[in-house]
């Protein structure tokens, strides 16, 4: 079973080539999500009384196909159960009954006041759709070559207006923050996200960011807070 949410591509989301933007693609995804925990008990707010919250640790996001301007989609999510201390939820982004693009995602429940990790069972997520996880061909769990040479390719600031209620970088942004330093982008669409999220990067810091080609068609990515491994990724592209 999987809640399902209605959209419409803004014009505001699409690159130059009339595209959307990579992060675009997982931010539709969340906001399905979040309408789930809207809708489902316990809701968000549920949890924020509770001082709880869920906090993404991994992702990995296979596109199909590009969405436009104005393209009408569907986001689905749907719960896939706990291993260990890891929550599991997959998505669809489907566009005229077709997937365009999958994902599985991995989650920990945080203790708000504490920052330490909760046990599955200090959660009742029942009421929430349940499925099977998806069958990727790109693995959520990834490690970086150790051999890859990176080398720094910029610096970004935290600003006020790209944090969560958390006051961290919203996860969401991390994919359009790496798309833009890869060479000729103009020219190149995503086909595969990773994120690995190790560290928050805090409002008002300062993230460095370095980026090595694993092949032609795949970019790793090291960004570092304060000296601390903030986010690993790998994103996946192809020529327009």
């Amino acid at each position: 079973m999987k809640f399902c949410k209605k959209f419409e591509v803004g014009s505001h989301d699409v690159d130059v080539n009339d595209n959307i933007k990579p992060s675009l693609i997982q931010r539709y995804m969340m906001d399905t999500a979040h309408e789930q925990m809207r809708m489902r008990r316990p809701s968000a707010k549920d949890m924020l009384v509770a001082r709880k919250a869920f906090i993404m640790t991994r992702v990995t996001i296979e596109v199909a196909d590009n969405l436009h301007a104005y393209d009408e989609i569907e986001g689905q999510t749907w719960c896939c159960g706990e291993k260990a201390a890891t929550f599991l939820r997959c998505f669809n982004i489907c566009r005229g009954g077709e997937v365009v693009a999958r994902a599985e995602s991995m989650w920990a429940l945080i203790d708000m006041d504490t920052g330490k990790v909760c046990r599955p069972s200090e959660i009742d997520i029942s009421a929430y759709e349940y499925g099977d996880l998806l069958e990727m061909h790109l693995p959520v769990r990834f490690k970086l070559p150790k051999d890859l040479e990176f080398e720094t390719v910029g610096k970004k600031k935290v600003l006020y207006s790209e944090v969560d209620t958390n006051m961290h970088l919203n996860n969401t942004y991390y994919a359009d923050v790496l798309w833009s330093y890869i060479p000729d982008v103009m020219h190149k669409q995503i086909t595969g996200i990773n994120l690995h999220f190790h560290h928050e990067a805090a409002l008002g810091c300062e993230m460095e960011i370095q980026m090595a080609q694993k092949s032609e068609n795949e970019y790793c990515f090291k960004t570092y807070v304060d000296g601390r491994l903030n986010v690993e990724a790998i994103l996946g592209v192809k020529e327009l």
